[in-house]
């Protein structure tokens, strides 16, 4: 997720082609659009999800630290490369420990946000498959304790990078070079190059298509099932349970949009990561020039699926849409229908007459007459 395309040593001579300068716009121009969308959306998100009307569930608080993750990943990762491109400043330059802590956490924010998706499907197929014991099993202290779990699970998964990366000195002819944030041995740098790229891609992409895709085949049984016992029943049950069929079938498409969101965005990078090391041997410069620009297309689109959660929440929960549209109409809407409560309170303010019009008994205030 995080490879490094190009080496200082070609540098230069691949800025002449066209598909180097083409990815170099694409650092230039597409981040700030992601980081601003994102970080509006995430921190919307973050605002809708925490109202006191939904805070309680434990699909909140998943899709709440979600948010934050994914806050994490655009101004850890996005943000560094977007810097780098335009300033050739990049935060992993300041010190060996800034090295190996961005990266560790790069690559931890990543891997975590993905992970927090499978907590939510799992989540949804224990509703939908044990509705009896679905508060019990998926209480907010077992929702917390699995995030944590997952968390630190991750940390120690990803601990090798606090290890393999840093600064390398070398001398030659007597004059010492630093090289900063590179792999520090030949054993890590075969490690990293050939088996961890197939790690990355099992725990980053694989493991959380092949759950998502599952649970939602699971999800979309139980919505068939539902839909032919709600028309075996139609007459009794009424339009109420067509419209909970209705909800049903229509969350379950999107859960199936978002697994296909997230496997286009995220498998080229993983792919990319595993065919670099092979694609780079005997490369020639403009060869390098074109792996940098599927380098951009492919780390873009990893962190578009970042930046547009708060669409997909509004696409795929009623509730959520609902809990946005109080947030920015705070009056919302007055009934004109006042309620018990109100017609005890200002009853003693006007008192009142009854009036008989064909067998039918009204109160009305004194102050007026009775109208059929």
């Amino acid at each position: 997720m995080t490879a490094n395309s190009t080496t200082e040593k070609y540098y230069d001579d691949v800025s002449n082609y066209q598909e180097q300068k083409a990815g170099t716009m694409l650092w230039s121009v597409i981040p700030p659009i992601l980081i601003s969308f994102g970080t509006v959306g995430n921190i919307l998100s973050i605002i809708v999800l925490t109202r006191r009307s939904i805070r309680s569930s434990t699909t909140a608080l998943y899709l709440t630290v979600l948010a934050f993750s994914d806050l994490v990943v655009l101004y850890t990762g996005l943000l560094r490369q977007w810097l780098n491109f335009l300033w050739h400043e990049d935060v992993r330059s300041i010190s060996e420990l800034s090295c190996k802590i961005h990266l560790w956490f790069v690559y931890i924010s990543l891997d975590f946000s993905a992970w927090i998706l499978i907590a939510v499907t799992l989540e949804r197929v224990i509703s939908s498959w044990f509705p009896h014991n679905a508060k019990g099993l998926c209480s907010r202290k077992r929702a917390t304790a699995l995030m944590i779990t997952i968390f630190i699970f991750l940390l120690i998964l990803n601990g090798h990078l606090l290890f393999g990366f840093g600064d390398v000195v070398s001398t030659d002819d007597g004059h010492t070079t630093i090289k900063k944030c590179r792999l520090k041995s030949n054993a890590y740098k075969e490690f990293f190059s050939y088996v961890w790229p197939w790690i990355d891609l099992c725990i980053f992409c694989l493991i959380p298509f092949v759950v998502l895709f599952t649970g939602n085949v699971c999800i979309l049984i139980k919505v068939i099932q539902s839909a032919k016992r709600t028309r075996q029943v139609a007459p009794i049950g009424g339009p109420h349970q067509h419209r909970t069929s209705n909800k049903q079938s229509s969350l379950t498409a999107m859960l199936f949009t978002l697994n296909v969101v997230f496997l286009l965005c995220t498998s080229p990078i993983s792919v990319y990561n595993i065919g670099y090391s092979q694609w780079e041997q005997g490369a020639t410069t403009h060869d390098y020039a074109v792996l940098n620009l599927w380098w951009a297309i492919c780390s873009l689109l990893m962190y578009v699926n970042n930046s547009l959660n708060f669409l997909l929440y509004c696409l795929s929960g009623s509730r959520f849409r609902q809990e946005v549209k109080n947030l920015f109409c705070w009056k919302g809407q007055v009934s004109i229908t006042p309620t018990k409560t109100y017609r005890s309170q200002v009853s003693h303010l006007y008192p009142t007459k009854e009036c008989h019009v064909e067998n039918v008994t009204k109160t009305e205030p004194l102050t007026g007459s009775c109208h059929v």
